[in-house]
């Protein structure tokens, strides 16, 4: 009974429906009440089952003596309306995909004045981001990085060196603000292990922005919330050539004013009482 009932069901008849529609099979005619005795279903409720069984042409009604009794029609006639329905369906689906898809490519050809521009609140879409873009720099890849981070610099540590062993130059620039001495001292050992993959560092006290340029074409920048300044992961995204080349004019103005890891380790105390 039950893989009849599964059955029914993956031809879109409903649990309840299904085992009524089957316990209308055991003989000619039932009433409302005794298909309630009969199945797991409540009196009030089979009256509702049966009428929706009516209309979708799986049983009839009629009266007998005064008392609405329902029949079961022929499975075979149930089967081959189903499945004419189906059929119905399939050519209305086949209909609505061709006339979707033209939809689809006639607005592709489209192209919005902002479909350049991204922007992204998720975290987890912010991180997929970032590796996506640092995955496909073929040429030169530039970063401020700066608290708070989407994801921990040691694990990037194994994707950067990827692309640095596919010749791509890779230049960052890491803010010490508001870091305790033994944050910056871990900071310091991070950029060190990006040094020795192949990255050129430089430290700054601190930096306008978070900031990835890739290739000279796409940027994604994080801005702090002009009301309450606090750090924010909120992120734009904008594959635009000349945008990207005006960020890298920024990210050279800052680049010379950052300090090397090694001054920046020989003269700490210097850099501290700057903070």
């Amino acid at each position: 009974m039950k893989e009849l009932i599964d059955n029914l069901q993956y031809l879109n008849i409903p649990r309840r429906e299904g085992e009524v529609y089957l316990a209308l099979l055991q003989k000619k005619e039932f009433t409302a009440p005794e298909i309630s005795k009969i199945t797991s279903v409540s009196r009030t409720k089979s009256y509702e089952i049966l009428q929706n069984l009516v209309k979708k042409g799986l049983c009839n009604e009629s009266y007998r003596n005064g008392i609405k009794v329902f029949s079961c029609i022929d499975p075979k006639i149930v089967i081959e309306n189903i499945l004419s329905d189906y059929e119905k369906k399939k050519r209305v689906a086949d209909e609505l995909r061709i006339t979707l898809n033209e939809l689809f490519i006639s607005n592709e050809k489209v192209e919005s004045p902002l479909d350049y521009i991204e922007v992204l609140t998720d975290r987890d879409q912010i991180k997929e981001k970032w590796l996506t873009i640092q995955q496909n720099a073929k040429k030169e890849l530039l970063v401020f990085v700066k608290p708070p981070y989407a994801f921990s610099l040691n694990d990037n540590v194994d994707k950067e060196t990827d692309i640095i062993k596919n010749k791509v130059i890779v230049r960052g620039i890491y803010e010490f603000k508001d870091l305790a001495p033994e944050e910056i001292s871990n900071l310091i050992k991070i950029i060190e292990v990006y040094q020795k993959i192949g990255e050129d560092a430089r430290i700054i006290k601190e930096l306008p922005m978070k900031l990835v340029i890739s290739d000279e074409t796409i940027s994604m920048f994080a801005l702090n919330d002009r009301i309450s300044l606090k750090p924010t992961i909120t992120s734009m995204v904008v594959d635009h050539r000349s945008f990207a080349k005006a960020q890298k004019e920024i990210f050279e103005s800052y680049w010379q004013k950052g300090i090397s890891i090694e001054d920046f380790k020989r003269d700490q105390n210097k850099y501290f009482n700057s903070k």
